[in-house]
């Protein structure tokens, strides 16, 4: 049985989401909308991914904000500038994408079978035009600037039956900042590190080197 934090399934899910995109989501506003509309489609509220507020953009997710500067901070996700637009790309090895797909297929079916609808709907729109739809929609209409529409999931960690555990620790270790930054740290320290002059002649073949 495999277990992963509330943080590392948010950081997935994003990861996942901006993964649908060939080429990178151009900018923050559709990533937080298609989520939106995937929780908000979901069948199974109980298990909805992110907490949303109303804001002058429209449904916006203080966590799925966190959880792009936490993918940024792991090198999972990086920013472009393509003119005058931004373009947030996922990089995410080739053999575990499907992996992190049939995670949430098996796990989360509500959602990952309101994710398809909702990217459909709301990928590739303009952002003017994604705004203005999104402001007419009752969770926008119905609620006062700064209001809760919904909220994610309570629990800190779950466990997921069937999961592998080696499986799970690894979907924890491609999210993990924290990680990535002590390995960075690791290497700048190895390249910091004053080289030492060994004897070669004397380790591989027991001969001293004699110096003129």
């Amino acid at each position: 049985m495999g277990c992963l934090s509330k943080r590392a399934i948010q950081r997935l899910a994003v990861l996942h989401t901006l993964s649908l995109w060939r080429k990178g989501a151009y900018g923050p506003v559709r990533v937080h909308k298609t989520l939106f509309f995937a929780d908000k489609n979901s069948v199974d509220a109980t298990w909805r991914l992110f907490t949303f507020k109303k804001w002058n953009l429209g449904q916006y997710s203080d966590e799925i904000a966190s959880a792009l500067n936490d993918l940024q901070a792991a090198r999972r996700v990086s920013t472009l500038f393509d003119g005058p637009s931004e373009r947030i790309r996922a990089h995410v090895p080739a053999s575990i994408r499907p992996r992190i797909a049939a995670f949430f297929a098996n796990y989360f079916q509500e959602w990952s079978a309101a994710l398809k609808p909702a990217f459909k709907e709301w990928a590739h729109l303009r952002n003017v035009d994604i705004i203005n739809r999104a402001h007419q929609d009752a969770t926008y209409t119905g609620a006062n600037h700064g209001d809760t529409i919904f909220r994610s999931f309570s629990a800190k960690e779950v466990e997921f039956d069937g999961l592998d555990a080696d499986v799970a620790e690894q979907f924890s270790d491609l999210v993990d900042d924290r990680l990535h930054e002590g390995l960075l740290k690791r290497v700048a320290q190895a390249a910091d590190r004053p080289r030492k002059n060994e004897d070669w002649r004397r380790i591989y073949f027991g001969e001293e080197t004699v110096c003129a």
